[in-house]
């Protein structure tokens, strides 16, 4: 048996389809035919459709709703009911004009589909011996005393990370069986993080989406800063200052969350800047400005994870002792580490006065 630890990888399932598209959608038909790449794709995606009966052609029911669609379609599995689809525009069948679909299995748009295809790709991870995380529900554990295989499921992504090859080959296999799917390989991007694997350690990042923010914003030539925000600085929602942009400063905060998914040293700053999304004033947008200076030297900057002798689990904690001005509530937060890498992180305002 092989023991070699496996370093991630990333299978896509597109159940009974093999399409993937990861770009911003045209707002319709005629601006979609105008990109040849989009006429590709959905001709590829109507005929998994057709290849895997998700529907048929019959004659309009008068007396009952008929659903419209977008000209862009995923199948999942078989929806709650019967359930009537126009012909998408542009692919209309030549003498069937009138008629409709009936689906036979659940259309990736509609409410049933990610309750469908949850319900079965759950079900069928546990008949193959998985274990299902308390904590997080799209996380799969299956072990014994010496090795264990991981999956972690996203819409209809699956990411697979275990200590035994043989594990992983075997669950390809199973799956194949089952599902039509496209592996992707070796894990490199996933949901805006980049992954970057060698044979003792795998560093996760978002270098090209903290580029992203400085170039929306306009700040790539900005001044770099050592520290996302003044420590000396408390921020209060009302100081006498101007307003800005509500919109501005709420997308530049939002784009600043989710860069924290692999970057906890601007959590607490970003934190502490979201509690002025609905008042926001120059000092706010100063203060958050500030946060993308930081990014600007530390864009290369990610959480790192090496191979271990030891793995041991360290946590800390600490609080700002009455932080807020506003309603002198405490701000604390944790994070903790086990063997190389840190893997949790949160700050948090307390709900009750210090």
């Amino acid at each position: 048996m092989d023991n070699t630890p496996v370093r991630g990888t990333r299978l896509l399932f597109d159940i009974y389809q093999r399409c993937n598209i990861a770009v911003c959608e045209p707002p319709g038909y005629m601006e979609a035919k105008e990109n040849q790449n989009w006429m590709d794709a959905m001709n590829e995606e109507l005929s998994m459709i057709k290849k895997n009966k998700t529907w048929e052609l019959v004659d309009r029911p008068y007396d009952r709703k008929v659903t419209g669609v977008k000209w862009v379609f995923r199948t999942k599995l078989n929806p709650d009911g019967s359930i009537y689809v126009e012909q998408p525009e542009g692919f209309v069948e030549k003498g069937a004009e009138d008629k409709v679909y009936l689906l036979r299995k659940a259309l990736y748009g509609l409410k049933q589909a990610p309750r469908a295809w949850y319900s079965r790709i759950d079900d069928y991870l546990i008949s193959l011996g998985f274990e299902k995380s308390l904590s997080e529900l799209t996380l799969y554990v299956k072990h014994d005393s010496i090795d264990i295989l991981i999956i972690s499921l996203y819409v209809d992504d699956l990411l697979i990370t275990g200590s035994n090859s043989d594990w992983v080959n075997k669950f390809k296999l199973e799956m194949k069986t089952v599902f039509e799917m496209t592996d992707i390989g070796l894990m490199t991007y996933f949901l805006g993080m980049e992954v970057e694997q060698s044979q003792d350690e795998v560093f996760i990042c978002q270098k090209k989406y903290a580029k992203e923010i400085l170039k929306k914003f306009q700040m790539e030539d900005c001044k770099e800063m050592r520290t996302p925000m003044n420590q000396k600085e408390k921020l209060v929602k009302e100081d006498g200052a101007a307003q800005v942009d509500e919109t501005e400063f709420r997308s530049l905060i939002g784009c600043l969350m989710y860069l924290t998914a692999t970057r906890p040293n601007i959590l607490n700053a970003v934190s502490i800047l979201s509690r002025f999304m609905h008042c926001p004033n120059e000092t706010h947008m100063r203060a958050a400005k500030r946060v993308i200076r930081y990014i600007k030297g530390t864009w290369n900057y990610g959480v790192k994870f090496m191979k271990s002798k030891e793995l041991k689990l360290i946590g800390f904690s600490d609080s700002d002792w009455g932080g807020s001005i506003d309603d002198m509530k405490s701000t604390y937060g944790y994070c903790f580490t086990f063997g190389s890498g840190m893997f949790s992180w949160s700050p948090k305002k307390q709900e009750t006065v210090a």
